[in-house]
């Protein structure tokens, strides 16, 4: 069953200024997200991330946890929440 899930992305604490517009980070969402099995595909909207992905496969708090480990070139991380 394919679901769809919208993660804001607090991404101040890691740059204030960028507005996640940085397409390093947004790159990193992108190759992160897709690794994962069961998810489709992913569009960067706003400061937020929809993704499309097999629920069956895996969840959105998995989804979550990953985003939470990005971006992984900063000290600091995102702080994503599921919309």
């Amino acid at each position: 069953m394919i679901s769809r899930s919208v993660f804001q992305i607090d991404c101040t604490g890691v740059v204030p200024e960028c507005g996640f517009e940085c397409a390093k980070c947004v790159k990193e969402i992108g190759l992160s997200l897709t690794r994962m099995k069961g998810v489709g595909n992913f569009y960067t909207d706003g400061e937020g991330v929809t993704v499309e992905y097999d629920a069956e496969k895996v969840t959105a708090e998995q989804l979550k946890d990953i985003l939470k480990r990005l971006p992984s070139f900063y000290e600091s991380h995102f702080v994503p929440s599921i919309v």
